[in-house]
């Protein structure tokens, strides 16, 4: 499972693709942004919002591409006459997706920080790191849905996208929904990144607002636990192979009955 670990981490850090837009576009726009409006309390709203979209774009979209890829490249075949499990492969692949989100999620608060002059209290570090792990995890997971409910390149770009733009157009990532129609609100309450971001904002400025914070993180985690299950349940070593798996076979990494 480390050698898997190790191996994803590498192949995502000599990405050029994957570098330029999960490192180099998140901080050139939280830059462009920051330095163009200049204001305190929106630069702290920027951060969030910031770290929330590269989570989820990051996490969602190039994983479901890496997994398509992987997939196509047959990897996969070969993995499958090994003894190791798909449970076990998931957690590899998201342990590694975790590791580079925390590694950009760094650079760019560190941006913030050093350009913008963003401060954040004591307890707000321990607090964003949290949230950024379940948020990684849980948008891996989905990464992962997209890439086996999926047939080829087309497909998995377009169920990508139509996971994950509503879900950042009915988040309060970047502008406020207490205006939006009735049902663009409950659309938002009903998937997980308004929970991401909702948390990441209260991690931002912790201070009296720790039970919203901790009820916020509790409904993430229920998501996230959810998306797992999907993940591994739907899992599909090659192109042909049905989306839906006997759920003992998958999880013993056997042939589905």
């Amino acid at each position: 499972m480390i050698t898997v670990f190790t191996t994803m981490l590498r192949g995502m850090l000599r990405d050029m693709h994957t570098l330029f837009w999960t490192i180099a576009f998140p901080v050139l726009l939280l830059l462009g942004l920051g330095l163009y409006f200049q204001q305190p309390a929106y630069s702290v709203k920027l951060l969030g919002g910031i770290l929330a979209m590269n989570v989820l774009f990051g996490a969602t979209m190039v994983t479901a591409f890496n997994v398509m890829s992987h997939r196509n490249r047959g990897a996969y075949k070969l993995l499958r006459a090994t003894p190791f499990s798909t449970s076990a492969f998931v957690a590899a692949m998201t342990a590694a997706r975790t590791a580079l989100s925390l590694i950009v999620s760094a650079v760019i608060i560190a941006a913030a920080g050093l350009v913008l002059d963003v401060s954040l209290s004591p307890l707000s570090p321990l607090l964003m790191l949290v949230v950024l792990l379940a948020g990684t995890v849980c948008f891996t997971a989905i990464g992962f849905i997209a890439a086996n409910l999926s047939r080829d390149e087309s497909n998995v770009n377009m169920i990508s996208n139509l996971i994950s733009f509503p879900m950042l157009f009915t988040s309060e990532a970047f502008y406020s929904l207490q205006q939006a129609p009735a049902w663009i609100q409950i659309f938002g309450s009903l998937q997980p990144f308004h929970y991401f971001v909702q948390a990441m904002n209260l991690a931002l400025d912790p201070i009296g607002s720790l039970p919203e914070f901790g009820i916020s993180m509790l409904i993430l985690a229920v998501f996230t636990v959810i998306c797992l299950g999907a993940a591994v349940l739907t899992f599909r070593w090659d192109n042909e192979a049905p989306a839906r798996r006997n759920s003992a076979a998958t999880m013993s990494g056997g042939s589905p009955s």
